[in-house]
């Protein structure tokens, strides 16, 4: 026992019981168990984000209006179903 290496004969400062399980426990190697935080994404330009904003605002669009037409088709206020 001696030699300040505690009971298990690691002392304070290395591994100890359970360690070489960690992997399986967690499911992250070692490098990636540690509290550091992975860097948020670089923000967009603005002129990327201008345009995307736009395509976004032409899809919400084309929603609005198939909307519209199907609470018209329903509602009985436009013409009648197309068959299938």
């Amino acid at each position: 026992m001696g030699y300040g290496r505690g009971v298990w004969g690691y002392g304070r400062s290395g591994g100890g019981r359970g360690w070489r399980n960690m992997y399986y426990a967690t499911g992250l190697p070692a490098w990636a168990r540690g509290n550091v935080a992975p860097p948020p994404p670089p923000a967009p330009a603005a002129e990327q984000e201008v345009a995307d904003l736009k395509m976004q605002a032409a899809q919400l669009a084309e929603s609005l209006d198939a909307i519209q037409r199907r609470i018209e088709e329903l509602s009985g206020g436009g013409a009648a179903p197309a068959d299938m």
